[in-house]
């Protein structure tokens, strides 16, 4: 009887586990390119060889580590299920890890019927990294990290590796995307990529992945694409900005300071029936790179004239093509509800040049690292 017992606990045990997949027995689905073309979705389908880079970050140089699979289709859905009718095994979505937009995908609303697709499949996840680009998608899909890392540890499925040392773009995943996109007074700026050669091994120019600006998106579509040295002052007005530099001139010599710890505190009050807005941008500065005799005070004094400038010319640029760079119409829904229903138009609030009625610098550690603020080797 005990022996019978035993026989049918195992059998009610191990029956949960009959109708699992052996993982070698199925594909894993890493990175999804979206573009749109010619009435159509066109979706590119990034497969990860996971038994390559499982044990080592070095893997096989001799072994391919992706794949690229392309199929069409009227929907999304639709796109993905031809893109079935090729595969060999079962496809896994659970460690999918960056989407990657082209700019046709990007318009008229199209983002949200990508992230709608993928949020209501079981397997995808929210921690998923959003990108946009204008090159293309299958060159870039197919690209290795420098002195081929494993493609899982490249910059677009680990942004933060490189972002404690350049803060520059904010990396931006579905959940973020999603909150942005549900939101009538919200944009989103999404990093913007494309394809260099700035890298060389011994046999040839070696093609990497390097972020050119940011795509501002909205619920209706993307609004415009800018390029890295038009929204400079974007990073300023980051609290997540860990570190960054600042290079300008004093007395026609370069001088670059290292921002970090930013903290950002935008208030906005009601004006002639509108919205004005007071910043304040607190943060710490070291003196890194000077070639002239500068003083503490000169240092604190150009570093708040450059970021207020930065700032300033940001939203002045944006604002020419009708973006609300800083999501000030936001923080004027968060603060005022009430006068800001009576003022939005498709949840946007009217601004102009004098919509910022001030923005404070406060500079609350200065510093120049283990030099003093003066040349430690000085020119004969």
């Amino acid at each position: 009887m005990k022996k019978w017992w035993t026989i049918v606990l195992s059998i009610i045990i191990l029956s949960g586990c009959w109708d699992v997949t052996e993982p070698e027995r199925m594909y894993y689905v890493y990175g999804v390119g979206v573009d749109y073309v010619d009435g159509k979705y066109k979706v590119y389908v990034q497969l990860i060889d996971f038994t390559n880079v499982a044990k080592t970050e070095q893997p096989n140089p001799q072994v391919v580590q992706t794949e690229i699979g392309i199929a069409h289709g009227e929907t999304i859905a639709e796109a993905f299920f031809n893109f079935y009718h090729s595969l060999d095994m079962r496809l896994f979505w659970g460690h999918l890890s960056v989407v990657i937009l082209s700019e046709a995908a990007l318009q008229e609303g199209r983002a949200n019927m990508v992230v709608d697709s993928f949020n209501r499949y079981r397997e995808t996840r929210y921690q998923i990294w959003v990108y946009g680009t204008r090159d293309d998608l299958s060159e870039l899909m197919l690209v290795t990290p420098v002195l081929n890392k494993a493609i899982s540890l490249s910059k677009l499925t680990i942004p933060f590796n490189s972002f404690s040392q350049e803060s520059f773009l904010l990396p931006v995943n579905f959940r973020q995307f999603n909150i942005a996109l549900n939101e009538p007074n919200y944009s989103i700026a999404i990093p913007y990529i494309r394809l260099t050669e700035k890298w060389k091994t011994e046999k040839e120019k070696q093609k990497v992945i390097e972020f050119e600006g940011v795509a501002i998106t909205a619920r209706d579509g993307l609004k415009e694409v800018f390029k890295e040295e038009e929204i400079d002052g974007l990073r300023f007005m980051q609290e997540e900005t860990k570190r960054g530099e600042l290079t300008y001139f004093i007395e026609e010599k370069p001088v670059t300071v290292v921002i970090e710890n930013i903290k950002v505190d935008v208030k906005s009050k009601v004006k002639d029936g509108g919205f004005v807005f007071d910043i304040t941008i607190r943060l710490n500065a070291i003196a890194d790179d000077f070639h002239t005799e500068i003083t503490k005070k000169q240092i604190e004094k150009t570093v708040i004239e450059e970021v207020e400038k930065r700032v300033k010319e940001t939203y002045q640029h944006t604002l020419k093509k009708d973006i609300d760079i800083y999501n000030l119409s936001n923080y004027a829904y968060k603060q005022h509800v009430k006068q800001w229903k009576k003022v939005e138009k498709d949840g946007q609030i009217p601004l102009d040049e004098d919509s910022i009625t001030s923005i404070k610098i406060d500079i609350e550690k200065l510093s120049a690292e283990r030099k003093e603020f003066t040349e430690t080797i000085k020119e004969k």
